[in-house]
């Protein structure tokens, strides 16, 4: 008999170990959630910080058209309008810029310097 009773109290103590365990594990699973929602919430935030930085910024230089684009941004998580917002804006600054001096070597080298913002600037989206 009490080998029966030393193999009941060692799986009695085995089954408290796991349910010890368990219980760690799960407290620890909920601290990884909750800390995962206190994070996505700073950047939330500061997501929130930059978008109104760049709204008051752009306020005194852009078009209205412009600001309600942007604006309609606050909403979206991809980036391809803004992306498709921004080459359209620096291409048509290309366009004025060949338009305005195409013997003007200064302008020309403009309109290079255009072309390359463009570009990177494709390049950087496609990265993000």
């Amino acid at each position: 008999m009490p080998e029966e009773e030393s193999g009941l109290d060692e799986l009695l103590r085995l089954s408290q170990k796991f349910s010890r365990q368990a219980a760690e594990d799960e407290a620890r699973e909920k601290q990884r959630i909750e800390q995962g929602k206190k994070v996505r919430g700073v950047l939330k935030g500061l997501k929130e910080i930059n978008m109104s930085m760049a709204l008051s910024q752009l306020q005194d230089v852009a078009e209205p058209s412009v600001m309600k684009r942007v604006d309609a941004l606050k909403t979206v998580e991809n980036t391809d309008d803004l992306r498709k917002m921004i080459l359209s804006i620096s291409e048509s600054i290309e366009r004025k810029l060949g338009n305005a001096g195409s013997h003007n070597a200064e302008i020309n080298k403009l309109v290079d310097s255009m072309r390359t913002l463009n570009i990177l600037i494709e390049l950087y989206f496609s990265l993000h």
